[in-house]
């Protein structure tokens, strides 16, 4: 499945709206789901008055805010806030929200809606009728009578919920939380809720949040990673408020948690598809730039020696600028042919990966290089990498070609080979000893199409921008550190899954 299909499916299945604000036609769009939600009509057309009238002055402030945030931090963000539909109800939307720049202006706002009346409802039914119901904890003597009237009002809800006491200790909880933690009420009652929640993904930043809240006696919101009694992480939005007695001291602590796991994992899915898209596109457009700007470039230099021949009288005159002619036509057939490179690249970026032996790999490609530069490498025999074998032998003849190609006049050519596995991926290093780079100045260009920085004749500026296409064709990545004088290093960072 590809990622336009798992991003339509993803749609499907959670009702997502699309939304989108191009700046440079100063066009609104709304997708079907979208004017659902808004209760509009099918033909209905967004523009920038007629969209002001779903929103009150507070809500239109917090959507503002929400987009402000993303132009800030050029971030996607996420946000909630009520609309008035078009049928004058009121229904609360979650927002996610990114922005596009174009040469350092802002030319697009986009994002997704998702209905969530129904949560936020059940939510605030809750909680009206905790505080209903918190007035019978002001006598501690009633307090298992009076739990037993608060399961009456919260048995039925799928949220979890949990008092504790003063000191964060539990007393009470509802099945929803017995079977979202996976604990008995005996294993619950008289511990602290965090006791067993803690994981390796745990945000502490969250956690100190809440302890902030409980030490200062406040209401708090927060959406974080949390663990089960056999450590399986879910996503829990979780809203904690204090109850006061009638002399105003805190008695207790009520906590409301819902599990948004599917919600928050095609949300995150989401945004990586976004941002995904939002590169391939810039890429696109970047690479379109390029390409029409050196296609052009060509036929304007044919165009002109075609007037040249066509002015000149002579016969012997014109076949003088034939070889001109050849050499236009030979530069103009290499961009097409670069174009093409590329364009295959992308369309075999659904290609299955093999199994391929590094070490053999590397020593296959190697060989031919021995009497150019001195080679050491230090892959173990064991070592199997999942990529497609063609760009594999592409990238690392590539990167052995610049090694040789830019070697220093001052010292014999050095290369070292070697890998170590991390955060899941295999870091294959080729650290030389040549000419280096000047990152500084051109670490935004070095991997940039037709990008050079020496003064090699032959230099293209075309191999690093392939290995980077290939490397990310196959859900990898590359990394270069570089000393101008002294050599470069790339790290290709291969991708198991």
């Amino acid at each position: 499945m590809d990622k336009q299909e798992i991003y339509n499916q993803t749609i499907d299945t959670f009702e997502i709206g699309i939304w989108d604000i191009n700046l440079k036609n100063n066009r609104i769009f709304f997708d079907a789901n979208t004017k659902s939600f808004f209760e509009v009509s099918e033909d209905f057309m967004p523009d920038f008055k007629n969209t002001l009238v779903f929103f009150n002055r507070k809500n239109l402030i917090q959507f503002k805010s929400l987009l402000q945030k993303a132009i800030e931090n050029q971030i996607p963000v996420c946000g909630k806030f009520q609309i008035i539909t078009a049928q004058k109800t009121i229904k609360h939307l979650e927002c996610i929200c990114q922005v596009e720049f174009m040469a350092n202006q802002l030319h697009r706002i986009h994002g997704t809606f998702k209905d969530i009346t129904t949560e936020q409802e059940r939510t605030i039914a809750i909680e009206l009728a905790i505080k209903k119901f918190s007035s019978v904890f002001s006598n501690a003597n009633d307090v298992i009578e009076n739990l037993s009237l608060l399961s009456l009002v919260a048995s039925e809800t799928t949220d979890s919920i949990i008092i504790t006491n003063a000191e964060g200790k539990a007393i009470w909880a509802n099945q929803a939380y017995m079977n979202l933690t996976d604990l008995t009420l005996e294993q619950i009652i008289g511990k602290k809720p965090n006791y067993i929640s803690i994981g390796i993904e745990t945000n502490f930043e969250k956690i100190k949040k809440i302890q902030q809240a409980l030490e200062k006696k406040q209401e708090t919101k927060v959406v974080f990673q949390n663990y089960n009694k056999y450590k399986k992480k879910y996503w829990l939005e979780l809203n904690i408020t204090p109850i006061f007695d009638s002399k105003g001291n805190c008695t207790k602590f009520i906590g409301i948690g819902r599990d948004i796991t599917a919600t928050k994992e095609k949300e995150i899915e989401l945004k990586n598809i976004l941002e995904v898209s939002n590169q391939q596109n810039n890429k696109l457009l970047n690479f379109a730039h390029i390409v029409s700007h050196n296609i052009r470039s060509h036929t304007c230099n044919l165009q002109m020696v075609l007037n040249v021949i066509d002015e000149t009288d002579t016969i012997d005159e014109k076949l003088s600028f034939i070889e001109m002619f050849k050499e236009g036509t030979e530069k103009l057939s290499k961009t097409i042919e670069n174009l093409n490179e590329v364009i295959t690249i992308q369309k075999n970026s659904k290609t299955k990966k093999t199994i391929v032996n590094l070490k053999s790999e590397i020593e296959k490609i190697t060989h031919s290089f021995k009497d150019k530069i001195s080679i050491t490498h230090h892959i173990p025999a064991n070592l199997n990498i999942n990529v497609i074998p063609d760009y594999l032998e592409n990238i690392v003849y590539n990167l052995l070609t610049n090694a040789v190609k830019y070697q220093s006049p001052e010292r014999l050519p050095l290369l070292d080979i070697s890998c170590k596995t991390e955060d899941g991926f295999h870091i294959v290093s080729f650290k030389d000893n040549g000419l280096g780079i000047n990152l500084q100045k051109y670490k935004h260009k070095i991997f940039g199409m037709y990008k050079t920085f020496h003064e090699n004749e032959d230099a293209k500026g075309f191999g690093l921008f392939i290995v980077k296409n290939q490397m990310e064709a196959m859900k990898g990545k590359i990394e270069v550190e570089s000393t101008a004088g002294l050599g470069s290093n790339f790290k290709l960072y291969f991708n198991e899954k």
